[in-house]
This record gives structure tokens, C-alpha cells and sequence, in this order.
């Protein structure tokens, strides 16, 4: 097998929009996320609002981003039992 037909499988022209294959979703909830980055951050000991963003550890960025997902979890769960309680009493 030749090199073209190696990597022929894993990587499809035309699928990917970005550099880093991360799409923004809702752009407008940018500002948002990046506001609760640097709360949370902050919460973990972690100086996020610094220029320098190349000086963070994969650990560091792993850390706020784990507490991130962690803490939207929570909250959709909490929302969840909440309207599951609204409805049953109406």
C-alpha cells in the first residue's frame, strides 16, 4: 500500500471548517464562555486574564476545561429536576 492510500481513509477533503476542527456553535455565547473560563479558572487558583496565553500547561488548561464541562453538567442536571418537579405539580 502506498502512502496516498494510507492516509486516504482518515482524512476527508471538505469535512473540516476550521484549522483546529473546533467550531463555534453559537457564536454568540462567546463572550459568555470566555467570561466563565477565567471565573472558573480563578476558582482553581489559575491566573487565566494573564497576556501570555502560551505559558499554561496542558494540566492547567485541562483542569479548567474538565471544571468547565463538570460544572455545565451540573447545572443542565439541576434544570432538568427542576422543570421535571414544575411539571408534575401543574
Amino acid at each position: 500500500m502506498n502512502r496516498e492510500q494510507d492516509t486516504a481513509y482518515k482524512t476527508l477533503k471538505g469535512v473540516r471548517k476550521s484549522k483546529t476542527g473546533r467550531n463555534i456553535l453559537v457564536p454568540e455565547a462567546k463572550n459568555a464562555l470566555d467570561s466563565f473560563k477565567v471565573q472558573v479558572a480563578s476558582d482553581l487558583g489559575i491566573n487565566f486574564s494573564q497576556a501570555d496565553k502560551g505559558s499554561f500547561t496542558s494540566k492547567d488548561c485541562g483542569k479548567v476545561g474538565g471544571e468547565m464541562v463538570r460544572r455545565i453538567i451540573n447545572q443542565m442536571k439541576q434544570e432538568m429536576i427542576n422543570s421535571t418537579q414544575n411539571n408534575r405539580y401543574q
